[in-house]
């Protein structure tokens, strides 16, 4: 699995040739993303969630990107998220956040 580039926002998930979803990633400044509108085909295992996460994470870092948002609106994501080392920031605003590093 790896990640597309196709515009300044918008990313491909790929497995070989074939498109298994596409997310938004939008700068917000000061080094941070904001991880928006996550969508993957209905064959992606709840595994396979958990590596598109790391995937995003890992590509994160190799850019150079400080930070990753993440609004979450699911008991099921918040689980996700804090399984992949996000934090909760904003309990009203559902803010999770990601700190890449870089050592």
């Amino acid at each position: 699995m790896y990640i597309e580039k196709m515009d300044e926002k918008l990313y491909y998930l790929k497995e070989g040739k074939r498109k298994i979803g596409h997310f938004h990633l939008s700068a917000q400044g000061n080094g941070a993303f904001k991880l928006e509108q996550l969508h993957v085909v209905s064959q992606v295992s709840p595994s396979q969630v958990l590596g598109v996460f790391e995937l995003i994470q890992y590509y994160a870092q190799a850019q150079k990107m400080d930070e990753i948002h993440v609004d979450s609106h699911s008991g099921a994501l918040d689980h996700i998220l804090q399984h992949q080392r996000f934090e909760r920031q904003d309990v009203e605003k559902c803010l999770w956040i990601y700190r890449v590093n870089h050592n």
